[in-house]
């Protein structure tokens, strides 16, 4: 589920179906605080599969880091594949999913909400490469916070990936960039100013994945229970408008035709991992 989360375009949510432990998690995230009797096994449950999933987060941050700085065009194309081919996962995540009024205004609204915010995105501190250290203040640390809050739903939606909504809220290179310079820096050299803001950067978004997941728990819970189909076409629609803010053009050279053939790569590993997904 950790490697999951920071691909753009891969569930975690899905990933738990697919090794059949997502009943197994909505159960613990739901009543872990409240069922005294099953408390423990719901802590340990939840304890070893978050650990596994941030180790995994760790030790890939680096990679593709690296693969954003050197071959940024194909990397964007493999990601753009990897959500195209997501969208028959949530299409099959429930018997019943003929569009109707309701349905379609829920799709418009969730691509409405991902075009709305990638133009209202003015602060390149939490998109671009160009990172300045003494540019962030609480400000920027309680955005991050919040982004943390909002993708941690993604990790209880089948279909949507946690990194997906980073990426939608102009955080996920922030973030994938700290993790990587904090887990590469030597206490040898010091403590730099710009490792102390990195840290407080992933600090801002666990502590906002840990408020998010127990706030969103019981809501997807319902959601999904209640007005499963409806919940879903917002899904799709939030990875339908994703496409306005990542598509980054084209170039007609080798780049572009690596680019395609990364794209083509994404997709088809994305429909084969979905092929294999259950009804949610």
């Amino acid at each position: 589920m950790g490697i999951a989360n920071i691909i753009p375009g891969v569930s975690g949510g899905t990933i738990a179906v697919v090794f059949n432990i997502y009943g197994d998690l909505m159960e613990a995230l739901g009543n872990f605080l409240t069922d005294k009797e099953y408390r423990w096994n719901h802590v340990t449950f939840l304890a070893i599969l978050f650990g596994g999933a941030v180790i995994s987060i760790v030790a890939f941050a680096r990679l593709l880091s690296w693969a954003f700085d050197n071959y940024e065009l194909m990397t964007v194309y493999f990601f753009m594949g990897l959500i195209l081919g997501s969208i028959p996962v949530v299409i099959r995540s429930h018997s019943d999913m003929k569009i109707n009024i309701r349905r379609s205004a829920g799709f418009l609204l969730g691509a409405a909400l991902v075009v709305i915010l990638a133009l209202l995105q003015t602060d390149a501190g939490t998109q671009s490469r160009d990172f300045d250290p003494n540019s962030y203040g609480v400000l920027h640390y309680l955005y991050f916070l919040i982004c943390g809050a909002v993708a941690a739903s993604a990790m209880i939606v089948p279909g949507l990936s946690g990194s997906f909504v980073m990426i939608l809220l102009g955080a996920y290179r922030t973030a994938l960039d700290s993790i990587s310079a904090i887990t590469s820096f030597s206490l040898s050299d010091g403590i730099s100013h710009e490792i102390k803001v990195r840290f407080m950067i992933v600090i801002s978004i666990l502590v906002g994945v840990i408020f998010g997941i127990l706030g969103f728990a019981k809501l997807m819970s319902l959601a999904l229970k209640h007005h499963h189909a409806f919940t879903m076409y917002i899904i799709l629609g939030l990875i339908i408008g994703s496409f306005y803010q990542l598509f980054p053009g084209f170039s007609f050279d080798l780049n572009g035709a690596g680019a395609i053939v990364t794209f083509i790569i994404g997709l088809i590993i994305s429909l084969k991992f979905g092929a294999s997904d259950s009804t949610i």
